[in-house]
């Protein structure tokens, strides 16, 4: 059984819960080179073509609270995997030189990687101290 354009046209906006009827279809001409006859250089008669594109409404967009909870984490997952990208390596090394007995008597975890932390903003500053003078 054949589906006449319009049955398609349909058959797309009813799958779309659409309430407006789909547009009519548009019709382009086809951009295809010019072919030539094997024995000849005459232009070979072809049968003209049209391509019909159909157009719908869009979908309904469901479940926005589901969207907007993807965008909320998205955003908020940027800050928090910056900050623990330069937060855990520190509190990593000093773990392991605790587990190891390689802290100084009285130096907690805690205060091992605030000096840590204390160095690498120190050596944030110096850089672009540096840049700054380069200017």
């Amino acid at each position: 059984m054949a589906v006449t354009n319009a049955d398609f046209r349909r058959m797309i906006a009813g799958s779309r819960g659409a309430v407006a009827e789909a547009l009519p279809p548009l019709t382009v001409p086809d951009r295809l080179p010019h072919r030539f006859e094997p024995a000849s250089r005459l232009p070979a008669r072809a049968e003209p073509r049209t391509i019909e594109i159909v157009w719908a409404p869009a979908a309904p967009a469901g479940g926005r609270w589901l969207g907007g909870l993807a965008t909320l984490a998205k955003v908020l997952a940027v800050p928090v995997l910056l900050a623990g990208g330069l937060y855990a390596r520190p509190v990593y090394e000093c773990h392991k030189q605790k587990s190891h007995g390689m802290l100084y008597y009285g130096t907690t975890v805690q205060m091992c990687v605030g000096e840590r932390m204390a160095e690498k903003v120190e050596s944030v500053q110096a850089f672009v101290n540096r840049q700054m003078r380069a200017l």
